[in-house]
């Protein structure tokens, strides 16, 4: 294990019941953060052209826009061409954490597999509580044959 991973993730692994030990990891960043002036922050970057996904916990300074976002919002910057130098960035409410992130996730597994799901794809039409309203009587693609 690299010294930047806290604990190896199986599918065995309970999380309501971690090893003490990760607590007092976590700790030491948050403190080790917050004397340089920043916060601890999750993190997803997606590099389209090698279709590659990267989460992780990064510091980012206090001012930074993921730093300010309030409790239950997503925040999102957009580097594009046109967009090299100031990202473009949105923000607002969440559907939940749980939600939010479980969606998230799957959104950015399928998209770096060039695969779209009725699930995905309801996310799109509809945003997330929808997907979750989504049956499989409901799924009727729209015409889009899954490209998107």
């Amino acid at each position: 294990m690299s010294s930047d991973v806290l604990v190896d993730i199986d599918d065995n692994l309970d999380f309501l019941n971690l090893p003490p030990y990760i607590d007092e990891q976590v700790q030491k960043r948050v403190d080790a953060a917050n004397a340089k002036g920043c916060v601890l922050r999750s993190i997803a970057s997606i590099d389209v052209k090698s279709k590659s996904v990267q989460i992780r916990i990064s510091e980012v300074p206090n001012h930074h826009a993921f730093a300010v976002s309030p409790p239950g919002c997503s925040c999102v910057r957009f580097f594009t061409r046109r967009h090299e130098r100031y990202p473009l960035i949105i923000q607002g409410p969440s559907a939940g954490a749980d939600s939010t992130a479980s969606a998230l996730l799957a959104e950015l597994l399928q998209r770096t597999r060039g695969v779209s799901t009725p699930r995905s794809l309801a996310l799109i039409r509809r945003g997330s509580s929808g997907a979750f309203l989504h049956n499989k009587h409901s799924n009727s693609m729209n015409g889009n044959n899954g490209i998107l």
